[in-house]
């Protein structure tokens, strides 16, 4: 989608005003973006022919408004040619094949905190002004978060994605082989697998102090010998007061879709004891 100098203006001064809980009035996006009131009005009433925003006394920006910010924001820094295809699409998320002008591929995670256009959540969870704006920080905020957790696990893990760039609610990263471990693909060695899952926790925790805090199936990526830790938004330090419940409840999961999966069983605590630091693997046995 092509827009004209007038509504890229008029776009990145609503966003301004929306993320600082100002008046989304025209009057105010003019102000922020520095342009006359005539060139500004141009520019929003083509975003809304577009469906970009909405319109009314004051105006919504829409999250394909915000995605293509964001796009142009990584094609300008030649990170982005070309969007591909669908690679994931969760509750929170969705992650595209992107390549970029050199011919590398990369995923890029959209957060969709909502999932819906933002007028949309406004309306179906009766919010204010006030929380309208907090939800899109939220998508701000939550990509920020994965991205310098990701940085910082990188140096003490090679089994999570490595983060190259972030902007708006968006994180680029080197695209990973394999499919999520819910899809029960073939394993060379379960074992070694599983223990390579718990080495990862490990390392998470005893030397970044990091607990993933949503730990499943879901966010493990395979390609039947290595694994890789995905999804990492809501991690928890470790002297969070529910760390001790979160990182049973991770190793739990993970222990519990082994034994319905691949027959492979362990005693949760003992993992929980392994992967906080303790000095033995526990034993796995087949059921």
């Amino acid at each position: 989608m092509q827009l004209k100098p007038e509504e890229w203006q008029a776009l990145r001064a609503l966003e301004k005003c929306t993320l600082g809980k100002a008046t989304t009035s025209a009057e105010s996006i003019a102000k922020v973006s520095g342009q006359p009131l005539d060139r500004v009005n141009f520019g929003l009433n083509e975003l809304n022919k577009r469906k970009l925003i909405g319109s009314g006394r004051t105006y919504e920006i829409y999250i394909p408004a915000v995605d293509l910010l964001a796009l142009k924001f990584y094609a300008d820094k030649d990170y982005i040619q070309a969007l591909g295809k669908l690679i994931a699409k969760g509750k929170e998320s969705d992650v595209y094949e992107v390549l970029s002008e050199k011919g590398e591929l990369y995923a890029l995670k959209l957060f969709r905190l909502g999932r819906t256009s933002f007028r949309d959540v406004t309306r179906k969870r009766h919010a204010s002004s006030r929380q309208f704006n907090t939800w899109l920080d939220v998508n701000y905020q939550a990509a920020r978060r994965e991205f310098n957790a990701l940085e910082k696990l990188s140096e003490f893990t090679k089994n999570v994605p490595i983060a190259v760039a972030a902007n708006r609610h968006t994180v680029l990263l080197k695209e990973l082989p394999g499919v999520r471990l819910t899809n029960r693909p073939e394993l060379v060695d379960a074992r070694k697998v599983l223990r390579e899952i718990m080495d990862t926790v490990r390392d998470a925790y005893t030397k970044a102090g990091m607990i993933n805090g949503d730990l499943s199936e879901y966010n493990i990526l395979t390609d039947g010998a290595t694994v890789w830790l995905i999804d990492w938004p809501q991690w928890v330090g470790k002297d969070h007061p529910n760390a001790k419940e979160l990182m049973k409840r991770d190793v739990g999961a993970v222990e519990k879709f082994f034994e319905r999966s691949y027959g492979l069983s362990a005693d949760t605590d003992a993992l929980v004891a392994y992967v906080t630091g303790g000095a033995r693997f526990p034993a796995v046995r087949r059921v």
